[in-house]
This record gives C-alpha cells, structure tokens and sequence, in this order.
C-alpha cells in the first residue's frame, strides 16, 4: 500500500510516533510519504490524497486541542472519501476536545476516518526552566502501541471498518491567538545574548511566522508558545522565563503527581470515547 503520514511536530515527540508508525510500515513493505507541515510553506503544499491507500495525520495537543495552525490547514484540505487514522500526543494533562474536533474537520474534508489513537510524551513546555512532565515519555511501550496502531490501521486501511465520534453534543469553535498575560508570558520564546551563528532557522521554521531573529524574540500577538524556535535552535541561545511558580500551580490544580503521569498510557481506540 501506498500511505502517507502528515504531522505537526513542534519539539519532537509527534515526529517520534511518526516515524515509529512509518518504520513499522516500512518493514512490511509499504510505500510510506513521511510529511511535515510544521511550516506555513509546507502547509502551502497542494496534496492530491487519491495518491494515497490510507493516510495518516498526526498532531500534538495544546490545551485540549491540536494547534490552531494545524485546525487552519485541516480546514483546506479535500480528502475525496480517502480513510485515514488520526493520532494524538500530549504532556500527560488531558486531550479534552482533541478527538472530537479534528475528527469534526477530517470528516467534513470529506475523509473517512477509521481509527484513533494517542500518545503521551514528555511535555512541549519541558524546554522551560521549572517546568517536568512526563520527561521519560514516550518510553518503549509507548512506541510499542504505535506499531501496533500502524498495523491496525493498515488493516482497517484494507477493510470496511466501523468508527464514529458521536458529534451530537459538540460544537465546532475555530481557535483564536490570544496573547498570554501575566505570569503565563513567561511562555514566549526569546533569545539570550550569547553567541549566535544567526542561521535564522528559529525564523524560518516557526509555524505561525512569529519568531524575529534580528530582534531576537517573537511577536505575542500571533505566537502560540509551542516552543519549536527553543527546540530547533543549533545554538541553543532561545529560552523562555522561570514557570517553576506556574508549574506548581498546574499540577497541584489538577492533580499531576509522577505517579498519576507515570500510570497514564498510550492507547489505540477503535471506538470513542475507549
């Protein structure tokens, strides 16, 4: 089979499931198209998804959802009635609306979607000084139930196969940027002044065009804090503040001890909600 994999990565871990998935597929002899879209001119890139036997789309979850410019590119595609399955990775809080939004988008790009699933790994905020979430994630049991999902879905790829997300009690809001106030401004990515090779990679590849690498630090009117810039950086001069004080408040709130992320698990779901 022919398959193509499209993923959002901002510090890894998404583009870690991906290449597991295409890996596995790879082995079995499959023809796999691995596609990043982390960059407005990726994501210019028209697609003819009749290429494809089964598509895969990948994305990470920031605050219940997967990243605006991610639902922004979704909602431009046409999917001609192609099944795809669709994963998720997230930093050990939550998925909340993950599920039910992009599979909103998908089907509505008039794709058939025929399987789910999710992954945690360590958190995108972890760059930050302070800040420790499921650090040791996606660890090999993790990537275990990727190959497994790569399989499964393979076969459901193959195969008439039933799966729905009921919809009935959902309603689909378009994200917007919103510019983080007080403490939480902690989050936007600027550079130090040590020694820059000025490669303007943090410019280049930051997904929302926010990063200025002349004035060294991004615009907060439209950065959305995924911390690819941080991430990416060769020279490792762009950070963002102290959130040890922010961190403590977000796992005491909910509840997050290592425990609880540590017993959380990977998991494929052949029918929403598991």
């Amino acid at each position: 089979m022919n398959i193509g994999i499209f993923y959002f990565s901002a510090t890894g871990i998404t583009e870690l499931i991906s290449k597991q998935i295409a890996n596995t597929l790879k082995n079995e002899k499959h023809t796999v198209f691995l596609q990043s879209i982390i960059t407005p001119k990726s994501r210019e890139k028209k697609v003819d998804f009749l290429e494809f036997d089964g598509i895969f789309f990948g994305f990470p979850v920031f605050g219940g959802k997967i990243p605006i410019v991610a639902e922004q590119w979704l909602t431009k595609l046409e999917g001609k009635h192609q099944k795809c399955a669709m994963f998720f990775t997230y930093g050990g809080r939550a998925l909340e609306w993950a599920h039910q939004s992009t599979y909103f988008l998908l089907t509505r790009a008039h794709f058939k979607v025929v399987l789910s699933a999710e992954f945690i790994g360590k958190h995108s905020f972890n760059v930050a000084k302070g800040w420790s979430l499921a650090e040791e994630r996606p660890n090999a049991l993790d990537l275990g139930v990727a190959k497994k999902f790569a399989l499964l879905s393979i076969s459901r790829f193959q195969n008439d196969s039933d799966f729905e997300i009921d919809l009935s009690e959902f309603s689909f809001r378009p994200q917007k940027t919103k510019e983080n106030k007080g403490e939480w401004a902690n989050f936007y990515p600027f550079k130090t002044q040590e020694e820059c090779r000025m490669c303007y990679l943090c410019e280049k590849e930051c997904p929302v065009s926010a990063f200025d690498a002349e004035l060294g630090k991004a615009n907060r009117k439209c950065c959305i804090s995924c911390m690819h810039c941080v991430t990416v950086c060769p020279d490792h001069v762009i950070t963002v503040g102290n959130v040890k004080k922010l961190f403590n408040y977000f796992i005491e709130r909910l509840g997050l001890t290592k425990e609880v992320v540590k017993e959380k698990k990977s998991k494929i779901l052949t029918k929403y909600p598991s």
